[in-house]
Order: C-alpha cells, then sequence, then structure tokens
C-alpha cells in the first residue's frame, strides 16, 4: 500500500506523543460580516495529505437561516491554523440549499471526501486527489443509499390547503416536502482500521420515519462502501430520536457513535447526547442510551481518536459539544460553555472537560493533527451577545493545556480535568 508523506508522519508522531509545555492558540478564520450576510456555519475540519489545515464550511449568503442560497466554501492553513488563505469556492449551486458537510479521508490512496446534502433533498459527494485544490463533483449516491419509502413522507403542514407565500421563505420551500434527510456533520467519515472490515468507509447520516399516526421522527443511520467510494451500501439504522451524529473506530474494531438527542420527552433540560455500538462495521446497531455525563442543549457534538494503546500509551477519545443548561434568559438558546472531554475507557465514561469558549458558541469539529496536538473549529459570539453564529474560529491546542499537565504521558492514573 502507498504511503503518503503526511500519513507517514503522523504514524511516527503517534509512537512520540510526551510531555510538553501547554498550548493552546486561537484566531478567527471567517469572521462576522454585516447584518450576518454572508453568515458562515457548520464547518468541518480535516488535515490534506500534504499536512494542510482545511476548514469547509457552508456559507449562508442569505444570512444566518438553515434554508437560503448556501455556498460550499473552504479556507486552507499551511501553518497548523497560524494563517489562513483566502475563501475557495467549492460549490455554488444558484439559490439551492447546500448543508450538512461531512468531510474524511481515505488514507490508503490520499483522497479526500466531502458529502453534502444538496437542497436538503439528496445525498451528494465531492471528491479530491490533490488536497483539496480542486474538487471532481457533484455526484448523486442517493438511491444507494436510502429506503424508497423515506422518500414519500409527508407532514400536515406539506398538504394543507394554506398559501405557503403567506407564511414566508420557509414554508414556500417546505411545500409538498418534509425535511427528512441529514449528513453528519462534520469531520465524520471513518476508516476502519481493523478487523474483517478493514479498509470499509463509514458514513454518518439520518432520516425520519413515521411511528404511526403521521408522527414523524429522527432515526441516524449510515451508509458504508468497501470499494474505496465506487459503490455504496446503506448499513444500519441506529434508534429513536437519533440524528446529528460522528463515529469514532474503538481499540477492539467496534465504532461508536455519539449523536444528538432529539427526544422530545427529555427537553428541554433533561438532554443527554446518545450512545451506541455497531459490532460489524456499521451494519447493525445495539446498546443505544444517554450518554449521562453529556449534559446538552439540542445540539450537535463531533468525536475524534486521540491516541491508542499501543502506538501510544493508553486509550484517549475527545468528544465536543456546549455543556450547559437548555436556556437561560442571557442564552436563549442555550448554546454556551462550549467545552471538550476526555474519555479513558473508550466513550463509557467522559471527563468534565475543559471550557473552549465559554460565552454563545454552537457546532464544533476536532482533528487530531501530525504532530498530535489538536485542531479544533468552533461557532461563536462575543460575550454579551444572543448569537451563537456569528464567527467560525480555529484553535489548536495540546493534552497539557487540556488536562493541566495532569495526563502526562506514562502517568498510571488518567487525568480528571
Amino acid at each position: 500500500m502507498k504511503k503518503l508523506p503526511a500519513i507517514i508522519a503522523l504514524v511516527a508522531a503517534c509512537g512520540t506523543l510526551r510531555s510538553a509545555e501547554p498550548l493552546f492558540e486561537t484566531t478567527c478564520v471567517f469572521a462576522i460580516t454585516p447584518n450576518n450576510k454572508p453568515n458562515y456555519r457548520i464547518p468541518s475540519i480535516l488535515q490534506a495529505p500534504n499536512g494542510d489545515v482545511l476548514i469547509i464550511a457552508e456559507k449562508r449568503n442569505d444570512g444566518p437561516g438553515d434554508i437560503g442560497n448556501h455556498d460550499i466554501v473552504l479556507k486552507r492553513s499551511r501553518d497548523k491554523g497560524k494563517t489562513w488563505g483566502d475563501e475557495q469556492v467549492i460549490f455554488d449551486d444558484g439559490n439551492n440549499t447546500c448543508t450538512d458537510l461531512t468531510v474524511g479521508l481515505d488514507r490508503s490512496n490520499g483522497k479526500l471526501w466531502l458529502f453534502f446534502l444538496r437542497n436538503k433533498k439528496q445525498f451528494d459527494y465531492f471528491t479530491s486527489t490533490d488536497n483539496g485544490t480542486t474538487w471532481q463533483g457533484p455526484v448523486s449516491v442517493h438511491e444507494q443509499v436510502t429506503q424508497p419509502e423515506w422518500d414519500k413522507l409527508t407532514s400536515a403542514k406539506a398538504e394543507s390547503d394554506t398559501d405557503p407565500e403567506s407564511q414566508g421563505r420557509g414554508a414556500v420551500w417546505a411545500k409538498g416536502w418534509v425535511q427528512r434527510y441529514g449528513i453528519g456533520p462534520g469531520n465524520a467519515m471513518v476508516q476502519l482500521r481493523a478487523g474483517a472490515k478493514a479498509g470499509r468507509l463509514v458514513v454518518p447520516a439520518r432520516h425520519r420515519e413515521d411511528i404511526g399516526k403521521g408522527r414523524l421522527r429522527s432515526f441516524a443511520h449510515c451508509f458504508y462502501s468497501d470499494d474505496h467510494g465506487a459503490t455504496w451500501k446503506l448499513g444500519g439504522t441506529i434508534g429513536l430520536n437519533t440524528s446529528e451524529c460522528q463515529f469514532v473506530e474503538l481499540a477492539n474494531g467496534d465504532l461508536r457513535v455519539m449523536s444528538r438527542n432529539e427526544s422530545s420527552e427529555d427537553a428541554p433540560d433533561n438532554l443527554r447526547h446518545l450512545t451506541a455500538i455497531s459490532h460489524d462495521g456499521g451494519e447493525t446497531w445495539t446498546d443505544l442510551h444517554r450518554a449521562e455525563e453529556l449534559i446538552t442543549p439540542r445540539c450537535h457534538g463531533p468525536v475524534e481518536r486521540l491516541t491508542l494503546a499501543g502506538p501510544q500509551d493508553k486509550n484517549r477519545l475527545l468528544f465536543s459539544s456546549p455543556a450547559s443548561p437548555f436556556r437561560q434568559k442571557e442564552h436563549p438558546y442555550g448554546r454556551y460553555n462550549l467545552t471538550i472531554r476526555l474519555s479513558y475507557d473508550e466513550g463509557a465514561t467522559w471527563t468534565a472537560g475543559k471550557t473552549i469558549w465559554p460565552h454563545p458558541a454552537s457546532y464544533s469539529d476536532i482533528v487530531v493533527l501530525d504532530d498530535m496536538t489538536i485542531g479544533y473549529v468552533y461557532e461563536r459570539a462575543e460575550k454579551g451577545s444572543t448569537h451563537y453564529w456569528d464567527e467560525l474560529h480555529f484553535a489548536r491546542f495540546n493534552l497539557e493545556w487540556l488536562t493541566d499537565g495532569r495526563d502526562l504521558i506514562g502517568n498510571s492514573t488518567p487525568a480528571s480535568p
């Protein structure tokens, strides 16, 4: 198998993780604009095979709303996030909505994958073989990764006789259709390393189902490829009220999912992220339950492996989300106190973590860089704002900063930051 330079560097770094001085640095990548037009949201981050760090985001030309003229754009850093290049447009689909940007790397050939939901109705993707300089696509994979009945759902609102023009842009857009799909988002495509399914590409997604009497509920699922993306297959459905999610491969080759919780029974003040396990590379899922340490408003949270026992000293996973009550007077959306946590037992339990940004903040994404520092992109607003979507910032930090120096390589007792 051909090894690319940055992949070789990553393997080498994996074996040499060691204590260092605490590191935390941050910079604004997509700044606030007048009237938030355009507005940049739902970021994904990954490191290309040549070592460049890429942040890919939705450019919401009409403002912060989930519906409208959304392009896919990219910014690149060649110095691990200290400086960033100009905005690059990957895809402008006219007035249509491009959303749920989900990225990943096929380590065997260096190909970058970018999945998205086209006009909120169709699973499409782009690929790049030159570190994100050019992109090929879009290619629809929709029929391969959905059930036909999922396309037939309608809502009472969509079937009503009310003139949608009188109800605004959202009603016009939704007439005859209900939002039923999504992908990721974030650095969420996983390539399995171990076991009989090694090499498989697995992508998290979601759909809606009618659970009876017209009650539509969210279910996460996955799709996968065993031929490096030439063909795709629909994987297992994860469970009721799962939604936006990411996967991480466990030390034993299983997959763990960390999902946003759409439960109406748990809302507004008893939400926790949901988690489940697949023992067969995403084909089936079991043991769906609440991760009780992961208090959350209704919001997405990314998961990523930091270290693996064997190549490094112990297993460590990372997870990030707003660790906040649902709503407060100064935080009407409930999204603040953006926190990153560690797990030393493959996601069974999580530390209290460390705050990245205490003020309004929402979606984030994580990548472990080739020097074993952590790259992190996040939505935020300044203290006193009622928004959480104003800017996208990049942070780079290390394990010493995250644990206040208590998790040094060789320690037998994990830190509890």
